[in-house]
């Protein structure tokens, strides 16, 4: 218990003898067992923010959970003992196995409506029809696209057959409705991961297309609804950054045909623009760097030859001091007796 005669912290006071802290999130003084403090970081907040914050997190489908107030993770034992909530738990952990199994190239998702099994489809490339192998459930469908089985079809002619079928139930859906369905959001705004199959919805007014699942962090475009690399806006896909459609067929050939002729043409006009400024710059740098220097080359030539005069004197000099006749003569004289 803190000292009487020592002053209180705006954090920290004590009524009663008891501690009170101030909650980081809500500023309200409460017990310190209201406070729990955090497994890696030690911040404390109460366990009514601390609910609510992580109600949020999994509720947005958000597993890698951390403190409030920094970036320590919080580790699922103690996320289950300050949640105290066993359905939003077990949502928490379906989340964090679909993130654990999305990492394995191999992992498939079963595409049945309410199934949620995955299936280990170890070197089954060659042989792409994949069965679920839950109880009750045995649906087909395919390794690569990770959709319902198509034989005799193609991923992408099956994916555009889906496509068209959705569109014109959708019409038919609205023509036979007087008054605008009760769910806000059309099926173009709501769309499954192509990794782990979460639903993600998105406004339908022309941001941003390229996405990032908040459940296995896989990146991917709105529009073709595959898994993409940084490239993949740059390539002659008709995938667009921002926008609601693709390219048409004629944007395409006409950006392909762009950037047939248009790359060498801009090589060349580079090259011819560079090459002239590196031979008439260079020089013209160079000059200006050695005037800076307060050097050129008659003064340089100058201070060589004055240098290399005295040189020589010294080299003359000594050798004449070598000479036998050039030593001085010494004389000796006789001590007297």
């Amino acid at each position: 218990m803190a000292d009487p005669a020592e002053p209180l912290s705006a954090s920290q006071a004590s009524l009663g003898g008891q501690e009170l802290l101030e909650c980081p999130l809500c500023l309200v003084r409460q017990p310190a067992e209201q406070l729990p403090e955090l497994q890696g970081c030690s911040h404390r907040s109460c366990l009514c923010c601390l609910r609510q914050y992580l109600r949020i997190e999994i509720t947005e489908s958000r597993v890698q959970l951390s403190c409030p107030e920094c970036a320590e993770r919080l580790a699922p034992r103690q996320v289950a003992l300050i949640l105290d909530d066993p359905s939003l738990m077990e949502k928490y952990e379906e989340f964090l196995l679909r993130r654990c199994l999305a990492s394995d190239p191999d992992c498939r998702w079963c595409p049945a409506p309410d199934c949620g099994f995955a299936v280990i489809a170890s070197g089954c490339a060659s042989c792409p029809r994949l069965v679920c192998r839950r109880e009750g459930c045995g649906a087909e469908f395919c390794y690569h696209c990770k959709q319902v089985w198509h034989p005799n079809q193609t991923c992408d002619s099956a994916r555009q057959q889906r496509a068209l079928s959705l569109r014109t139930h959708t019409h038919i859906v609205y023509s036979n409705s007087k008054s605008q369905p009760s769910n806000p959001h059309s099926d173009d705004d709501i769309k499954p991961c192509p990794r782990c199959g979460a639903y993600i919805i998105k406004m339908n007014d022309g941001s941003c297309n390229h996405m990032t699942c908040a459940v296995c962090g896989s990146e991917f475009c709105w529009l073709c609804m595959k898994e993409i690399s940084d490239l993949h806006y740059l390539s002659p896909s008709g995938c667009t950054f921002w926008g609601k459609k693709p390219w048409s067929r004629k944007k395409k050939i006409l950006w392909q045909l762009g950037t047939l002729i248009g790359a060498p043409v801009g090589i060349t006009l580079i090259a011819g623009i560079a090459v002239p400024a590196m031979v008439i710059g260079l020089p013209v740098y160079i000059g200006r760097k050695v005037r800076s220097a307060n050097i050129t080359p008659f003064s340089t030539t100058l201070q060589f030859r004055l240098i290399w005069k005295h040189l020589s004197a010294a080299i003359r000099k000594r050798t004449s001091l070598k000479k036998p006749g050039n030593f001085p003569q010494v004389s000796r004289v006789a001590q007297p007796a």
